[in-house]
């Protein structure tokens, strides 16, 4: 029987970095300076019990719903008010259970998962703290199944079936042995909900009803949500706070001003300048951080036929100055990111990177001339918040150069987010959310059967069979080769997705908060024990 704690090491022995890879403190502004090299924790002592820890955003959640909202606000509250089966973390060991407790591999196909007998729902209507069983996993996954819009990280590729025989025991099984399941049942988006709140209030995109460690308090789209601790968390040691709040904001000045008033304790600054700028407030730790959010741009050939010309694809991407979007952006603070960014161990080597995406606005025009469309023109859609609309002018000027028409359509991040569901633009571009595993964010942009609600009109079986047999790979060296193999096809086939860059990020945070890792998840994907060391 497997135990319930795994390291990523020994789980994928080498296939990922952890998320926050590189981290180390720069400054602590008026503070203690740190020499930890492990970003694991930032301070020790006997943890406190009481607090609550303030945030603060600028792009609010789309919804509550656990299983289709992919906004940074959305997913980082998520994973503390929902269980999964099994918890996938981006800090110390990497694999643990949680609705779950234990598991078994029956053979290279099937698995036996032992549900936990002191795990339920919070104490609120219509569930009021019933236990959590075998049943309700089943339903969870059924739901995603059928929800539009949901993400199944691989899921109708390799889950042949699963069931619940009774409240106690669930089974999972597949069709080829899979290299990633943990990484799939463990996704954030993988969260087990309660038939009876579905059925009450028709879904769940407005209200969190889970078995996590914390309660919604309040929640409005518009202003931000407050989370409570859980009195009947199956886990009586943690956590230690009483809750967490994001407050939504105008914009980052505000936030930073509301930072240096100590009216919030963490400011997540997304360059170097920005950390700068507050790493003197006294009391303050400045850590920098991959925090695997990487940009793209995304040609959709259903809507522009031109994109299904692969000579096109090829002249927008050597039109395209990744660099420049670097330096001006992150003040040069980033890295260029391949197919598979630059965090996990499967990435490409930066050197073949970096010659791939060598610039040449002549030969792009070359290319378009001999493809008949010298008088290229699309809409560039983006969400007109954060660095989006500043990454979507220098794509604009990067394509002017090569006599291709640009024209920005920017909108509200809600309006802009459906219409992504939707692949409702001609192009776009965005910063995507980090993934839990290389393999997601290859199948999630790549393989034209894993994901056909976001279709982007370009068919390629030779990419979807490779990206296969990476999945289907156990051995990590052999599935590292596999996936170099594959993304340097993706390079040759220039899209029609292009990443782009992968930026550092920098957490500022006031000291008195202990126990944290900074990671795009917030604190740490699923951990719970941080905690406050103030009056």
């Amino acid at each position: 029987m497997y135990k319930k704690r795994l390291s990523r090491r020994r789980f994928l022995a080498g296939s990922a970095a952890a998320a926050a890879a590189g981290l180390v403190v720069i400054r602590c502004g008026g503070g203690k300076t740190s020499d930890q090299a492990s970003p694991t924790s930032t301070g020790g002592g006997q943890p406190k019990r009481g607090g609550v820890i303030r945030m603060a955003t600028t792009a609010p959640a789309a919804s509550l719903d656990p299983h289709t909202d992919t906004t940074l606000f959305g997913a980082a509250g998520k994973y503390y008010t929902y269980g999964y089966l099994v918890h996938v973390t981006d800090w110390g060991d990497f694999l643990h259970g949680d609705i779950a407790e234990s598991w078994e591999q029956v053979d290279d196909l099937n698995w036996v998962f032992h549900i936990r007998p002191n795990a339920s729902f919070h104490s609120v209507d219509p569930v009021n703290g019933r236990r959590v069983v075998a049943g309700d996993v089943a339903y969870s996954y059924k739901l995603i199944e059928n929800t539009p819009g949901a993400s199944l990280t691989g899921w109708n590729e390799w889950i042949t079936g699963y069931e619940a025989p009774d409240d106690n025991t669930f089974n999972v099984h597949t069709s080829k042995p899979y290299a990633y399941i943990f990484m799939t049942l463990g996704s954030p988006r993988m969260a087990i909900v309660p038939k009876e709140a579905v059925e009450k209030f028709g879904d769940m995109s407005s209200t969190e009803i889970g078995s996590g460690p914390f309660i919604v308090k309040s929640w409005d789209r518009n202003t931000g949500i407050e989370v409570a601790r859980n009195p009947a968390y199956y886990r009586t040691d943690i956590p230690y706070l009483d809750g967490l709040k994001w407050n939504v904001m105008a914009d980052d000045a505000a936030i930073q001003a509301a930072f240096r008033a100590g009216a919030i304790d963490v400011y997540p600054a997304t360059d170097k300048g920005k950390a700068q700028s507050v790493s003197s407030v006294s009391g303050v730790n400045v850590q920098r951080y991959r925090n695997r959010l990487y940009a793209v741009f995304i040609m959709n050939a259903a809507r522009v036929p031109a994109f299904k010309d692969v000579r096109v694809r090829q002249a927008v991407d050597l039109a395209l100055d990744r660099q420049t979007m670097i330096d001006k952006l992150f003040m040069g603070d980033g890295d260029l990111c391949g197919p598979v960014g630059p965090s996990w161990d499967t990435a490409l080597p930066a050197d073949e990177i970096k010659k791939a995406y060598t610039r040449d606005v002549t030969k792009a025009k070359q290319l378009l001339s001999a493809a008949g469309y010298e008088n290229l023109g699309f809409k560039l859609a983006c969400a007109s918040y954060a660095d989006n609309a500043d990454r979507a002018a220098i794509i604009q000027q990067n394509l002017r150069d090569a006599g291709i028409d640009v024209q920005i359509d920017a909108k509200e991040l809600v309006s802009w987010y459906n219409d992504m569901l939707g692949v409702n633009y001609e192009a776009n571009t965005y910063a995507n959310l980090a993934y839990l595993s290389d393999d997601i964010q290859l199948q999630n942009h790549y393989s034209t059967s894993f994901n056909r609600s976001m279709y982007y009109g370009v068919d390629d079986a030779e990419v979807d069979a490779m990206l296969l047999q990476v999945q289907s790979t156990v051995d990590p060296a052999a599935r590292k080769e596999l996936a170099w193999e594959v993304q340097r096809k993706i390079l040759e086939r220039h899209g029609p997705v292009l990443t782009l860059y992968e930026p550092y990020s920098y957490w500022v945070a006031y000291d008195y908060i202990k126990n944290y890792q900074p990671s795009p998840w917030g604190f740490g994907m699923y951990k719970y024990d941080m905690w406050l060391d103030k009056a």
